[in-house]
């Protein structure tokens, strides 16, 4: 193992915390006058000075570091920055608000693993600086992070390929006619005029400037944080169509953007996850319009937008609500929490198993069944164009099998550490963790949070988001001895 290249690297981490600190003082100063900032500005600029000599203590030991990086030391950092930033992350909320460790811990990992889990049901205590700190994480987490890994490809190269390819759940060979740096600076772009347009278009619509910004980071990024404790309910059709569209790109593979941007539209038409995504999300809307329209007593548009926006943010695991789905059937909550099961696109802000796993899971399964009768067909199974060989279709299933190990095993500790939560509650604590969705149903439906689970149901829900957002090999490896033998 390159310890030295680790530390380097999350120095650099520790860097855009401070920078990240830096914007939230910003905003005390512009509210200097709410009487809630008085302490706020204090604990910003403590927070910088951490940061700060925490990034000077991991580049000094390090400066001389090779270059080399292989695939254990970008697994190793992945890991470890993002169990750092989320502790990091938690001491606003511990020097601010004054509140438990668990419950800091939670709040911090569900903004930067772009959950929108909350353990608070009231924001009247919340300085207008730890709220747009609380919204802000969304941001960092979602494509953010991005810009982490532009600035360590100054001295990384072309192995900082693989550390994109870890974390955006994307095949690098998605990179092989360009180099790296140039296709992370154009998601960077994307992400950065998403964001804006997103921006602009709440503000057009009525939303207030503040609300805008903190909306804007939950929506782009995937996340669902609200700055309002009844999330965006109560707002015009302009807002939530705008939010739905921002929702669907923030779920798009930003490779097909950046495709789309550069009017490319054969790489669109011939990419099967896309066209399954916007199939999946279609056709969930329209059931779920039919069932509300039967047994909402509300008008065609008010059930098509409010249907429309429950689906594309629980598919894209991003848990903003315009509704309380707790009044729905059981038939559209049982919709909504398979479509957050199988999440959006790859390489996009959006969680859940990916799209592109569950399409080859299909394919693979009916090749089997077909071998079954006819053991003598050889028949490939294509996707986006391409054809899955043994080795990829292997790490789906075996994906897929340790996802579900790993639900099934949380499941039962939830139901040991909360023996008074429901069956529904229960279930979807974990999936809504794992799938890093946030928002669940009874107990902690939209009008919950999760203050009701004791401390170590908090720690271990806060687990499971880390372990959703890395796609579980990231996090789980950093406990295997063989990943920490010497570098050679």
């Amino acid at each position: 193992m390159n310890y030295s290249i680790i530390l380097k690297t999350l120095s650099l981490v520790m860097w855009i915390m401070a920078l990240a600190f830096s914007s939230c003082a910003m905003v005390s100063l512009y509210y200097y006058k709410n009487p809630l900032e008085a302490d706020a500005m204090q604990c910003w600029i403590c927070l910088i000075s951490l940061s700060i000599m925490a990034a000077i203590a991991l580049y000094i030991p390090s400066r001389n570091a090779t270059n080399k990086l292989f695939r254990k030391e970008a697994m190793c950092i992945i890991g470890i920055a993002w169990i750092l930033t989320s502790a990091i992350g938690s001491l606003p909320y511990l020097i601010i608000l004054d509140c438990p460790l668990a419950a800091a811990f939670f709040e911090s990992t569900s903004g930067f693993t772009t959950t929108g889990a909350s353990v608070f049901s009231s924001f009247s205590n919340f300085p207008p600086s730890l709220m747009f700190w609380r919204c802000l994480t969304h941001w960092i987490g979602g494509l953010g992070v991005v810009v982490f890994f532009v600035a360590i490809l100054s001295f990384l190269g072309a192995s900082g390929r693989i550390l994109y390819s870890n974390e955006a759940s994307v095949d690098s060979g998605d990179f092989e006619s360009a180099r790296i740096r140039n296709v992370v600076m154009s998601i960077v772009v994307v992400y950065l005029v998403l964001s804006a347009l997103c921006y602009g278009s709440l503000r057009i619509f009525g939303m207030g400037n503040f609300d805008s910004v903190c909306h804007m980071f939950a929506i782009v990024s995937t996340g669902g944080f609200s700055s309002r404790e009844s999330g965006i309910y109560g707002y015009n059709y302009g807002v939530y169509w705008s939010s739905i569209i921002f929702m669907f790109l923030g779920g798009t593979n930003f490779v097909l953007l950046i495709a789309a941007a550069k009017l490319e539209f054969k790489k669109i038409l011939n990419n099967t996850e896309f066209w399954t995504y916007v199939l999946i999300a279609a056709a969930s809307a329209i059931i779920i319009t039919v069932i509300l329209q039967y047994s909402m007593d509300r008008s065609f548009l008010e059930n098509l937008t409010f249907g429309t926006f429950e689906v594309i943010s629980t598919m894209t695991t991003t848990g903003l609500y315009c509704d309380n789905t707790q009044l729905w059937l059981p038939s559209a909550q049982n919709i909504l929490m398979v479509i957050s099961i199988v999440g959006a696109s790859a390489g996009s802000t959006a969680g859940g198993l990916k799209i592109y796993r569950a399409v080859a899971a299909f394919r693979i399964c009916k090749r089997e069944i077909e071998k079954s009768f006819r053991p003598r067909v050889v028949r490939n199974v294509f996707l986006n164009g391409k054809v899955l060989g043994d080795s990829d279709a292997n790490d789906v299933l075996s994906y897929i099998v340790l996802y579900s190990l790993i639900v099934s095993i949380s499941v039962v500790c939830l139901s040991l550490l909360e023996p008074k939560l429901s069956t529904m509650g229960c279930l979807s604590s974990v999936f809504a963790a794992v799938n890093n969705l946030g928002r669940g149903f009874a107990e902690v439906g939209c009008n919950s949070s999760y203050a009701v689970l004791s401390d170590p149901a908090q720690f271990m829900l806060s687990i499971l988001m880390i372990i959703g957002r890395l796609e579980i090999y990231a996090l789980l490896v950093l406990f295997m001895p063989s990943l920490w033998k010497k570098f050679q």
